[in-house]
Formats: C-alpha cells, sequence, structure tokens
C-alpha cells in the first residue's frame, strides 16, 4: 500500500501518498471528510502525461497520520510547509476537495508565498457565512451543528452505523443525486474509494468527528483576505456542500477563478479530474 510517513517537528507522524512522476509539477492534496492518502483523482497515465507529482496526505487522525487534539484549520498550514519541506517543495500547487477545501483555503491564506495554485473542489465555506447551510441535507446539517459542539458526540453517534468502509459508502451514496450515484457505481471508483475510507477510519471515527467540528466551527480567518489565485469547481446539484457555498466563496475571495457545473453533483472532482489536473499544471 502507497505510504510514506514524515515526522513533524512536536514529533506527529504525518502519513502520505504519491502517484505520478517523482520530478513532476507538485500538486499536495487534501481529502474529504471522511478521506485519506488513498483519495486519488486522475489515473498513473493521466498523471505522466500532465507531468503532476500528486502527493495526497493523511490530515491528523486519518490513516497513518497521528491525532492532534486541540488543532485548528491555522495549524494545518505548518503541518504542509513541514511536508513540503521534507520533499524539498519550495513552491507547489493545493488541491482541497470538500472539507479538503477548507483546509486548502487555510493555505491560501497563511502561506500564499508557496502555493502556485489553489484549487477549491466541490468546497466547504464558513458556517457562519449568510445562506451557504439553507440547501444542505438536514441530516447533514444537525452532524455539523452537533460536531461543532463536540466531536466526542459525534464519534459516539456515527460508531453504530460507519462500521466498515462499505457502510460509510452506503452513507454517503443513499441520498446523492444521479450525477454522483453514476460515479460511485463505475469502476475502479468504487474500489478506489472503498479502500480510501478503509484507510479513513482505520484509527476510529475520531479523525472524522475532529474534522467535522472544524469545518462547522469559526475558521480564524477571512477568506477575503486570501491572496493565493484561486480556482473553483462547484456542481449546481450538490447536496453536500450546496451550491451556495461555492458562489459564497466565488464572491469573496479576491483571486477566484469559477467554474460552475450545473449538471453534476459532490463528487464532480472524479468526473472531471482531467481538466481540473491540467489548470494546476497551467495547461488550461
Amino acid at each position: 500500500m502507497n505510504n510514506k510517513n514524515v515526522r513533524l517537528a512536536d514529533g506527529r507522524n504525518l502519513s502520505f501518498a504519491e502517484y505520478g512522476p517523482e520530478t513532476g509539477k507538485a500538486v499536495i492534496a487534501f481529502h474529504c471528510i471522511p478521506g485519506s492518502r488513498l483519495e486519488q483523482v486522475g489515473n498513473s497515465d493521466l498523471l505522466t502525461a500532465l507531468n503532476i507529482r500528486l502527493v495526497v496526505v493523511d490530515r491528523p487522525g486519518y490513516g497513518h497520520s497521528d491525532f492532534q487534539e486541540h488543532r485548528t484549520l491555522l495549524d494545518w498550514p505548518d503541518d504542509v510547509s513541514q511536508l513540503a519541506d521534507a520533499l524539498s517543495l519550495d513552491r507547489f500547487s493545493i488541491l482541497g476537495f470538500s472539507g479538503g477545501g477548507a483546509h486548502a483555503a487555510a493555505c491560501a491564506f497563511r502561506i500564499p508565498q508557496r502555493l502556485n495554485h489553489v484549487a477549491l473542489i466541490s468546497s466547504t465555506a464558513p458556517f457562519d457565512a449568510p445562506g451557504v447551510l439553507e440547501d444542505m441535507l438536514p441530516a447533514n446539517r444537525d452532524l455539523f451543528e452537533l460536531a461543532a459542539a463536540d466531536y466526542r458526540q459525534i464519534e459516539k453517534q456515527l460508531a453504530p452505523v460507519a462500521t466498515t468502509p462499505e457502510a460509510v459508502l452506503g452513507l454517503l451514496e443513499a441520498p446523492a443525486p444521479a450525477p454522483d450515484k453514476a460515479i460511485f457505481a463505475s469502476e475502479p471508483f468504487r474500489s478506489m474509494y472503498i479502500a480510501n475510507l478503509a484507510e479513513s477510519i482505520r484509527q476510529g471515527l475520531k479523525g472524522f468527528a475532529y474534522d467535522m467540528s472544524l469545518i462547522a466551527r469559526p475558521w480564524g480567518f477571512d477568506v477575503r483576505e486570501i491572496k493565493a489565485t484561486v480556482s473553483l469547481w462547484h456542481g449546481g446539484q450538490d447536496i453536500n456542500t450546496p451550491l451556495a457555498m461555492g458562489r459564497y466563496l466565488a464572491d469573496t475571495i479576491p483571486q477566484c477563478q469559477a467554474h460552475f457545473l450545473p449538471d453534476e453533483g459532490h463528487w464532480l472532482m472524479f468526473a472531471h479530474g482531467k481538466e481540473l489536473l491540467q489548470s494546476l499544471a497551467g495547461e488550461s
């Protein structure tokens, strides 16, 4: 299994996987909630053709990365900087999918001088922004509200139903709109995503639950102050991170080029991987 590790300054282990040519243009990717380093966009042939070195990192509490109590979103850019230093990367691009988008936004805010480009895919927006929660699935909205108050309650609530990767996939798949269901039904996506979800809960549900609390609480920075160049991709049928979230980010991040895809859902990254990676490679 693709698993590499770096020891951080505070002694924690940070795990990651690499795909594509080692000498390619570096893109560090931040996975969904839940997710792991096995959440790969694009296959080896595409990454080679685009000359992209894709580095997907387990956030704390997922896969083989040590859990970090009391962390904030603005702690994440330091972890990413240490990973990049370990890989001898001076500058790089980042991609954040879904809940990983908030972590990418934190990097865009904190370390813009190291970033070539930032892609926010089906990204969450700050939950306290006006109107962004109105079209979210009510069950998801309730879970995030509970997580913001106490992530341990989410651990307890999800434990009986998120017992296996297949069970977690079922929870994601059941309410999904038609474009997402088509992606879930396809191979090799399904096999990849089940392996990804298995890694996401390797240590239990603490990383999953804590990530939810981070997203739902105030982020600790204003996206209006992001100085990095950002591209945003959002589906019109997204019920996990509603379209209003994408529109808010597009309207408030200063250097943001938005791509709204009316016929796509939340998992559009896996239907449009080539276009997304081309934008990060500087080829479109």
